[in-house]
């Protein structure tokens, strides 16, 4: 009972919340079909432009995504179009994505729509329109390890005081959790020892068929396993980057050999008027 008490107590802590996004892509999709002309084309000046504007994306979204190094490529329609600051997509990639306790490996994104702005203005990009990207990357144990030690994660920890910081890994197909629980019984922890798959609901990653170690000092039912959910780190990594820049929302998620796979969507948020220009 005692111990069911902690477990519920960490579901207070960790609240699960639902996201959702659903994509609409600007009408001017439809209308933007214009040839480039053969002067653009001969002089390179659609290089140059587009090289800039790229410049200019990659810094604002470093400053953002730190020590991520993302690289920006663009795929314009032409140089007045780009001067409005009007594209046709946006790829990034990165071998490391960081923001808030989010940790990525092998990052790479591609917009959704096929039209697509920004807006130049003081020497900075700014986003007049929400920005959707699907992407994939990888979640590895250095990527968990990341996540552990964020200062995020650990202010979280702290709220509590009765859990130290878990020991997770990936291994053979499974998240592997050691969960040290302090008790007022006992001037050491008790660890929960238990593996666990994962699946994707409400754009989450939760942890499923969990199978806790038989020499765990812990009861294995129903009632216990779903609220160790909230001590996943994959799950608290994500609903960490969802913040007042961006929306991350998680549509794939598989564990292959000691790493996680993932799909989803990233979605920059609109942060100023269209009419600023």
């Amino acid at each position: 009972m005692k111990k069911f008490f902690l477990l519920f107590l960490l579901l207070l802590i960790f609240p699960l919340q639902v996201q959702s996004y659903n994509i609409v892509c600007p009408s001017e999709s439809v209308e933007i079909i214009e040839k480039e002309s053969v002067i653009n084309k001969l002089t390179g000046l659609n290089f140059a432009s587009k090289k800039i504007v790229e410049i200019a994306i990659q810094k604002v979204l470093n400053d953002e995504f730190y020590k991520s190094n993302i690289n920006a490529d663009l795929d314009i329609f032409n140089i007045n179009r780009l001067r409005k600051g009007e594209f046709k997509s946006l790829s990034l990639k990165t071998k490391l994505l960081r923001y808030r306790a989010l940790s990525m490996s092998n990052f790479y994104a591609q917009t959704v729509c096929s039209y697509n702005k920004v807006v130049q203005q003081n020497k900075k990009v700014y986003f007049p329109i929400d920005l959707p990207l699907k992407f994939e990357g990888t979640i590895t144990n250095l990527d968990i390890q990341n996540v552990l030690n964020s200062e995020e994660f650990q202010r979280e920890l702290k709220k509590i005081n009765i859990i130290q910081t878990p020991k997770v890994n990936i291994q053979n197909g499974y998240l592997n959790f050691v969960v040290p629980v302090k008790t007022f019984f006992n001037a050491n922890p008790f660890n929960i020892k238990f593996k666990a798959n994962i699946e994707v609901e409400n754009n989450k990653i939760v942890l499923r068929d969990i199978a806790f170690n038989s020499k765990s000092n812990i009861i294995n039912n129903d009632i216990i396993a779903p609220l160790l959910d909230v001590i996943n780190p994959i799950a608290y990594e994500i609903d960490a980057a969802n913040g007042k820049f961006c929306k991350l929302l998680i549509t794939k998620a598989k564990i292959v050999g000691n790493e996680i796979k993932t799909n989803g969507v990233l979605v920059i948020n609109k942060n100023i008027g269209e009419g600023n220009e």
